[in-house]
């Protein structure tokens, strides 16, 4: 594996990474496919669906996949494999929802299950696994990777399942010198990844309810009242600037923060490097951020809150305990905030610590399709 060229190209395309549960059963048809599917419970429409969308669109076209094989006794399990990347089509990853499994059944505890799917390729022939969690443990310990749990403690406590989580970029590069230097050859591809049927069956897909690409059109024509359908209509804009509300979302955002985020040398342009979802602050509380942006070092840090409600004075005063806690985690950070609401309840105020670090923001959603959303920040006292 020439990990100096895979490196390389991480920098160059400021890729991020997505680590990715995987039973073992599916595992050995996952690879040789270059198909990774998972679950959602619930139906379609609902907040897990529009969850799972998300972190969907999370995923760029540079991005990097690494799966974790979950459970089993064969090489390679309860380790990271990879390292893999998504695969696109006409400048855009290939990421589709399949309710039924029409083509290719992914199947788990004998329920075709797998409906939210994305086509992955290899660098190059081989695949490796970290073959010493302990080390990659290390990095969780030292924070130098962070906002994750480790995958092996995915059901102990409050750590809530997630089958796809974002990496920045500082951390891929991280798992790709821990693959380089504690991994183990586990696989050897052959054939074409993904398969010329998985091709195939992506490229003439014919857009229906239940099996869809996961593109801008999807998200114009499907507006949902859902703080999830919030974070996809976010996500989407700033992983593809081609995607017909990017600007107007980019640059609302922009007038929002870049006065408070000047006093720090940095600008919301230079925060879309790092997308990063549903990030735990700490192993010690149940508590997730929805949205976390970083620059490319992860020395600036934005954190997102969403309602499609009120936002409370309660709302406010946890996010600044939220900030107070990270900074007393990661001194060396600069951590700001947005709060976004459909409206504000009255009288709201803020702690004088944290007047310059976090801005509240309301949303306007447009009633005609597709569907637009702009953002506008509110002064409270």
């Amino acid at each position: 594996m020439n990990w100096k060229k895979i490196k390389k190209y991480v920098i160059k395309n400021k890729s991020q990474s997505h680590l990715c549960i995987c039973d073992t059963d599916l595992f050995e048809s996952t690879i040789v496919n270059g198909i990774y599917g998972f679950p959602h419970s619930g139906t379609t429409r609902q907040k897990s669906f529009w969850r799972s969308i998300a972190s969907m669109y999370n995923i760029g076209k540079n991005d990097l996949i690494f799966l974790y094989r979950r459970n089993g006794n064969d090489n390679g399990c309860r380790e990271i494999n990879g390292p893999f990347k998504i695969f696109e089509i006409d400048n855009h990853p290939a990421t589709f929802y399949d309710l039924n499994s029409t083509d290719f059944p992914m199947v788990i505890k004998g329920e075709k299950d797998c409906k939210v799917r994305f086509l992955f390729a290899k660098f190059e022939d081989e695949v490796y696994s970290i073959a010493n969690n302990y080390e990659l443990i290390k990095r969780y310990e030292f924070r130098e990777i962070w906002g994750y749990r480790h995958p092996a403690v995915m059901n102990i406590g409050a750590a809530r399942k997630k089958s796809v989580a974002a990496f920045s970029n500082k951390q891929t590069l991280i798992f790709l010198d821990l693959m380089e230097e504690y991994g183990v050859l586990r696989h050897e591809l052959e054939e074409n990844v993904p398969s010329e049927e998985r091709i195939e069956q992506y490229i003439n897909m014919e857009q229906e309810q239940y099996q869809f690409k996961i593109n801008g059109d999807f998200l114009a024509e499907n507006y949902a009242d859902d703080e999830a359908y919030l974070y996809s209509y976010f996500i989407s804009a700033l992983k593809n600037h081609h995607n017909y509300h990017s600007s107007l979302l980019r640059e609302d955002f922009s007038s929002i923060n870049d006065e408070m985020l000047r006093q720090y040398d940095t600008s919301f342009g230079k925060l879309e490097s790092n997308i990063l979802m549903e990030v735990i602050i700490t192993t010690h509380l149940q508590d997730e951020l929805d949205i976390v942006l970083t620059d490319i070092e992860d020395k600036n840090i934005l954190l997102f809150e969403f309602k499609t409600g009120t936002l409370c004075q309660k709302d406010v005063d946890q996010m600044e305990r939220y900030l107070d806690l990270l900074k007393a985690i990661s001194p060396e950070k600069n951590i700001f905030a947005n709060l976004v609401g459909y409206e504000l309840e009255d009288n709201l105020i803020h702690n004088p610590r944290f007047a310059n670090l976090i801005k509240l923001v309301t949303y306007d959603v447009s009633e005609d399709e597709p569907t637009v959303i702009r953002f506008n920040d509110v002064t409270i006292v």
